[in-house]
C-alpha cells in the first residue's frame, strides 16, 4: 500500500470518527448521566480517534524531510489543534478514571466535554482547509 493510499484510508477513517465522536459527545452533553453503554462507546470511539490521529501524524511526519533552514520563520500551523488535542486527551483520561471508579458524572467530565468541542471545531477547520484531499 502506498503512502498516499494509507493517508486516504486514514483521513477517511478520521472523517467518519470525527462525526461519530461528535455525535456521541453531543449525546453525552444532552444526557450526562445516561446509560453506561453510551459512555463506554464514547470511550472506545475516543481511543480509536486518538489512534487514528497518531497514525495521521506519523504518516505526515514520515513524508516530510526535516531539512528546513533554521532561519526560516513560520509559526507552527498546528499548535492550536495540538493544544486542544492534549487538553482533551488529558481531561478525558482523568474523567475516564473518575467515571470508572465511581460511575458518576464529574466536573472534569464537563470540562472534558468543553475541551472536546473546541478540539472538534479545530478538527473541522483543519478538514475544511485540507478538503481537496477528500476529492475522489
Amino acid at each position: 500500500m502506498t503512502k498516499k493510499t494509507k493517508l486516504k484510508l486514514c483521513d477517511w477513517s478520521l472523517l467518519f470518527l470525527t462525526v461519530v465522536i461528535l455525535a456521541s459527545g453531543v449525546q453525552l452533553e444532552i444526557n450526562p448521566v445516561g446509560a453506561k453503554c453510551w459512555i463506554w462507546s464514547h470511550i472506545v470511539i475516543g481511543i480509536l480517534f486518538i489512534s487514528g490521529i497518531i497514525w495521521h501524524i506519523s504518516l505526515h511526519k514520515s513524508c516530510k524531510k526535516r531539512v528546513e533552514p533554521k532561519t526560516r520563520k513560520h509559526g507552527n500551523k498546528h499548535a492550536v489543534i495540538g493544544i486542544f488535542f492534549l487538553l482533551t486527551l488529558l481531561s478525558g483520561v482523568i474523567a475516564t478514571g473518575h467515571w470508572v471508579g465511581t460511575y458518576f458524572h464529574s466536573t472534569i467530565g464537563g470540562v472534558h466535554g468543553k475541551f472536546g468541542f473546541l478540539f472538534i471545531i479545530a478538527v473541522i477547520l483543519h478538514i475544511a482547509k485540507h478538503k481537496r484531499f477528500y476529492y475522489l
